[in-house]
């Protein structure tokens, strides 16, 4: 069971008492807003949902959002949602865990988030041999190993999740395969401990895991971006929330939209925020530098841009519909080393993948991100 990161009870508890007549007023308008169950990870795009919240945008929608925040990927949210059907309404996961891991989970993709290609890590010891050889392949110039370093090697790293898809690719590129290592099933914070423990040779993370693991002292040998590997996380709804709800799906997508701008003009203005959310969810303090490199390692999509990579015709196959399937392929020949079965080619997937509510989307920004009565 996934469990919502809250703050403290003390806080919670003086928050109680002093709640102020404009707190109160604003909770009986909460009657005359949708409300909306939406469940995000910790990280990028989780803190842009969240700075949106907090900046109260959602209600200039007509929107009430209830957030969660979870540390944990997207495969946890969809096997949540398998034994929890109400859990969320709307969520942003990786493109790998829906498209494979959503048997018996109807859900709607419909836009994209952010691309992880460029925050999502292969790392190794510090003392790796792995890292002796940079460029053995000379298509991948700036990416370190070769066949006979990283045969037999031990990788941490979820499983159904953009990790081994990333892994996968740069195998691929030295002639290996996934056989060929061992890899271990586990959470990022558990490969994060191993890695120290020394009881393995490799790890795959994303942001903010990936930082962390720097200061540790471990290094990277290629970013999933540098192994041709797309990564982006998307936007999912419940199937029969979206078939009831199509103006509250475009809604939160003008609502993304709106501090994607923000990121895109001015990236330092997010900054603050950042550490402020980071220190909320993680207890930890991240340096602004951190907080920098991150924002702008996130590249995001604006609404235009998201329905012609949605759209297919009869000359051309869509970015989405490639990834689609390039994803399944690959899936369909790995090993299947989960702790948690899983079942790719199943027949009991309803999955759709729309444009339809990010063309709705647009009338909301047209309309400076307000609700149109």
């Amino acid at each position: 069971m996934l469990g919502k990161i809250t703050s403290s009870f003390f806080v919670g508890l003086i928050s109680a008492i002093l709640i102020s007549p404009v707190q109160a007023l604003e909770s009986e308008n909460n009657d005359a807003l949708e409300h909306v169950k939406m469940t995000m990870l910790m990280e990028h795009e989780g803190f842009l949902v969240w700075y949106a919240k907090q900046q109260g945008w959602d209600r200039d929608l007509g929107l009430d959002l209830e957030l969660s925040i979870v540390n944990t990927s997207g495969l946890d949210i969809i096997n949540d949602k398998r034994d929890h059907p109400n859990r969320w309404e709307l969520t942003c996961i990786g493109a790998v865990p829906a498209i494979i891991a959503s048997e018996d989970v109807p859900i709607k993709i419909f836009g994209i988030a952010n691309d992880e290609s460029y925050a999502t890590d292969i790392m190794v010891q510090s003392d790796s041999e792995i890292l002796n050889v940079k460029g053995w392949s000379r298509e991948y110039p700036n990416v370190y190993g070769d066949p006979e370093s990283i045969r037999g090697k031990t990788f941490f790293l979820r499983y159904g999740t953009s990790s081994i898809y990333t892994l996968s690719n740069w195998l691929n590129i030295f002639g290996l395969k996934e056989d060929d290592v061992n890899i271990v099933d586990s959470s990022l914070s558990d490969a994060i401990e191993k890695m120290n423990n020394r009881e393995g040779d490799g790890m795959v993370l994303w942001a903010p895991e990936n930082y962390e693991a720097l200061k540790q002292g471990h290094q990277i040998v290629a970013h999933a971006a540098q192994v041709g590997a797309f990564v982006p996380v998307i936007f999912v709804a419940d199937y029969d929330y979206a078939e009831k709800h199509p103006d509250v799906l475009a809604k939160v997508l003008a609502l993304y939209d709106r501090v994607v701008q923000i990121q895109n003009d001015d990236v330092f203005k997010l900054i603050l925020s950042y550490k402020q959310f980071l220190m909320l969810y993680t207890g930890k303090v991240f340096n602004e530098d951190f907080c920098i490199y991150d924002l702008k390692s996130h590249p995001t999509y604006s609404i235009s841009e998201q329905i012609t990579m949605f759209t297919s015709t009869k000359e051309y196959t869509s970015g989405m519909e490639n990834l689609e399937q390039n994803i399944a392929k690959k899936f369909e020949k790995l090993p299947t080393k989960s702790a948690i079965p899983l079942s790719f080619f199943g027949k009991k997937y309803k999955r759709e993948t729309t444009s339809e509510y990010l063309k709705e989307a647009l009338k909301y920004q047209k309309n400076n991100y307000q609700n149109i009565e």
